[in-house]
């Protein structure tokens, strides 16, 4: 580790000077690694078409060109296609061993499958496929491990209250982990997810994806790295970064599609500058990548919500499963669901999406609006009960105990969710929610006054009444009892 770039074990020495050596020995065909070094040392403008050849040289450069590419619809349909790819040849190369390779066949399957949904598809899918891919393959297999983090990583872009150590960074220095290139290929697709984390792995997986890519003398692979350190370094809490956040943008607006999105999205993110993410959601939607596109669409509506953006951000949370976008601050996507409520449309994953931004006053204000609306779909509607349930405020027992009069099933969900709130007395108001929840992120009342624009004697005057009601003796006891308080 040197500093001169693509020198040392994992750079020239690994990959370029051994290269030759495996040509000059005959075992296997020059045109597969040949094809696989002009993707990686690609230039960040051009496109590597598949050679016109066999096609099972086609079938391997096409995966690791989408993957420079960040092309992640094509890769969504590549995954579905190899899984009927089954050249007879495999079965007579010398250098195919073909135990090894039916028994890991079908877990590089699910893999790819996985990748695909969870990157361009649906993350329910892709859950099911990660937990399928657990059980194929041997023991150790680093797809398994990987497997493993896609789907508890994806259960958190889904929504659902769950934590996840990841594996596989872990596993990289094992003396069984995967080559750099192979530990290159799946950070590079678990890295929108990390970044869901609060643990600082996104700052680690982003310096090692760029640092393989220098070493290799990858200008895409390495432009996918320093993207997401610039992420990780805007979304610092002390002080954002936003010094190479120039540097960044002028080489990605020289890439293709899939490489300049998620930059244009952190512009965005560091101005504020609606065009930015008008831009970076047209690019997304170019290449199918369908996490930049949500992600993009929330913060358009959280700054300016509009018919237009609102349909399609709606839509694409239906079809998808995201409800915790990259990228997005749980304030701003408490903003897009609240921006979608009040333009109109309705439906469980927009509760869904306010109730995953954390903020009380949203979340009760979207369910108010779906049960006082007699279109609104009615599996959302009670999507909505259950949600005032689980809050347990003053505010949201008002709305339960009116709607609990109904002579209806809607009024039956009411009054079972009444019954399993705390007692009487005991709730909690929005704002002493919100306040509990702001201490849990480290804030002092003097920049939680200045967050909610209040004097930091009413913060403190809330935060006694929380503490009271959650009978806790200090704010740390406070917010871990408010886990419980607000499911």
């Amino acid at each position: 580790m040197d500093a001169v770039t693509t020198d040392g074990v994992y750079g020239r020495a690994l990959l370029w000077d051994e290269l030759r050596r495996c040509l000059a020995s005959n075992v296997i065909e020059p045109a597969e690694p040949l094809g696989v070094r002009d993707v990686i040392l690609a230039p960040l403008d051009r496109v590597v078409p598949p050679p016109a050849t066999e096609e099972h040289h086609r079938v391997l450069h096409e995966v690791y060109e989408f993957q420079f590419q960040r092309a992640e619809g094509k890769m969504r349909r590549w995954g579905k296609r190899i899984v009927n790819f089954q050249p007879e040849f495999i079965w007579s190369r010398e250098d195919i061993p073909s135990g090894r390779h039916a028994r890991y066949r079908r877990l590089q399957d699910a893999m790819a499958l996985a990748w695909g949904e969870a990157l361009s598809g649906s993350l329910p899918t892709a859950i099911a496929l990660a937990q399928e891919a657990q059980q194929l393959g041997d023991e150790g297999e680093p797809y398994r491990v990987v497997a493993h983090d896609l789907e508890g990583l994806a259960r958190i872009a889904a929504g659902e209250n769950h934590t996840h150590e990841i594996q596989f960074l872990r596993a990289i220095a094992r003396p069984t982990g995967s080559s750099p290139l192979g530990a290159w290929e799946m950070v590079a697709y678990l890295i929108p997810f990390i970044s869901l984390t609060s643990d600082g792995a996104l700052e680690y997986a982003a310096q090692l994806i760029e640092t393989i890519a220098a070493r290799f003398g990858s200008p895409r692979g390495q432009l996918q790295g320093e993207t997401w350190r610039v992420a990780a370094a805007l979304l610092s809490s002390e002080k954002p970064n936003r010094s190479e956040l120039p540097g960044l943008l002028a080489k990605a607006r020289r890439a293709g599609p899939g490489l300049r999105a998620t930059p244009l999205l952190l512009e965005g993110i560091a101005t504020h500058r609606l065009q930015s993410f008008v831009e970076s959601e047209t690019a997304s939607r170019r290449v199918a990548n369908v996490w930049n596109q949500v992600s993009s669409l929330a913060w358009i509506m959280a700054l300016n919500p509009s018919p237009a953006t609102g349909r399609w951000l709606h839509r694409l949370l239906e079809l998808t499963g995201w409800r915790r976008p990259v990228l997005v601050p749980p304030h701003v996507a408490a903003d897009a669901a609240l921006g979608l409520a009040g333009t109109g449309f309705r439906g469980a994953s927009i509760l869904e999406l306010a109730r995953a931004g954390g903020r009380v006053n949203v979340i009760v204000e979207v369910a108010l609006q779906h049960l006082e609306d007699a279109k609104a779909p009615r599996d959302s509607q009670f999507a909505a009960i259950s949600v005032l349930g689980g809050v347990g405020t003053v505010r949201a027992r008002e709305i339960l105990g009116r709607t609990s009069r109904r002579p209806d099933q809607l009024g039956v969900a009411a009054r079972r969710a009444l019954a399993g709130r705390i007692a009487a007395g005991n709730e909690l108001s929005e704002r002493e929610i919100e306040i509990v929840q702001l201490t849990r992120e480290g804030l002092t009342n003097r920049e939680i006054a200045g967050r909610l624009t209040l004097s930091p004697h009413t913060i403190a005057r809330h935060l006694a009444n929380a503490r009271m009601k959650l009978g806790a003796s200090n704010r740390a006891e406070a917010a871990a009892k408010l886990e419980r308080v607000v499911s």
